[in-house]
């Protein structure tokens, strides 16, 4: 974390430096690390992109909450450019998505007002595998967030970054734990779940009301995709240190007429994975 934390302040030391320098207020007058044709431009930039620094660290915790704790949460988990709208961005945090005005200048794209009189910059690197860097100079420390764009066909960004989340925590095979269990679980990174009886979809919880734990444990929801708000329940999940078995537990609502006051009770199902599948 030192050596990604010493590179966002550089970046941001050379990037800032570069608004500042009078020869510099050229925008046709390309940074030396950028070729021809690899400026930054809505057609290239079209998209879904999102946040897999975040989906990595999530993956290798097993945890959001915990990825979110020891690392951060980024500004957005995914931004979709549209040329159609080569003017602005549209932004997801898990919850809500709002628009944000941007302005690209050679590989820089500046989120103008991101925060209320703060910008964020996206570095847009096109050598190798194409992705963009998210530079957050708005907290106390600099945040720094690796984005690619996504290949998931989905309408919003937000879709295409759960699948992404999906994939790195739970896609794969589980085989049930304990006597008598032979059904094995799937989960996809679609959102699918197949092998529990009367759920055949699931979702991580990444943001908003769907902590009811607190930071107690990570949620999950069960549902059934003809009767989602009829059927949705929520679980609490907590993998063991080496993410090989996975626990699924009830959770207690103390208090009904409020939200997020649920609390852990006894394990519901409990799982093991082979690393790799």
């Amino acid at each position: 974390m030192n050596k990604a934390f010493l590179f966002a302040n550089l970046l941001m030391i050379s990037l800032l430096a570069c608004k500042n320098d009078p020869k510099s207020s050229d925008s046709n007058q390309a940074p030396s690390h950028i070729q021809a044709g690899e400026k930054a431009n809505p057609m290239i930039l079209a998209g879904h992109w999102i946040a897999l620094d975040f989906c990595s660290f999530s993956g290798q915790y097993g945890s959001v909450i915990t990825a979110m704790n020891n690392v951060h949460k980024p500004y957005a988990y995914a931004i979709t450019f549209n040329p159609a709208k080569p003017d602005s961005v549209i932004c997801y945090n898990g919850f809500e998505s709002w628009s944000v005005p941007v302005k690209i200048n050679v590989d820089t794209i500046t989120l103008e007002n991101a925060k209320p009189g703060k910008n964020i910059y996206l570095i847009y690197h096109s050598e190798g595998e194409k992705d963009i860097t998210m530079i957050d100079p708005t907290n106390s420390k600099v945040q720094m967030d690796r984005f690619i764009k996504s290949r998931a066909t989905t309408q919003e960004g937000i879709s295409a970054f759960e699948t992404a989340l999906n994939h790195h925590v739970l896609n794969g095979v589980f085989t049930p734990v304990g006597k008598g269990s032979t059904d094995k679980v799937m989960f996809t990174s679609t959102g699918e779940l197949q092998g529990i009886k009367g759920y055949n979809r699931f979702k991580l919880c990444s943001a908003g009301d769907c902590f009811v734990a607190g930071q107690d444990i990570d949620v999950i929801s069960f549902y059934n995709a003809k009767d989602e708000a009829g059927s949705t329940k929520y679980y609490g999940y907590r993998y063991s240190s080496n993410t090989d078995t996975l626990s699924i537990y009830n959770l207690i609502n103390t208090n009904p007429a409020e939200k997020g006051q649920y609390k852990v009770a006894t394990a519901a199902y409990k799982f093991s994975r082979k690393r790799g599948q």
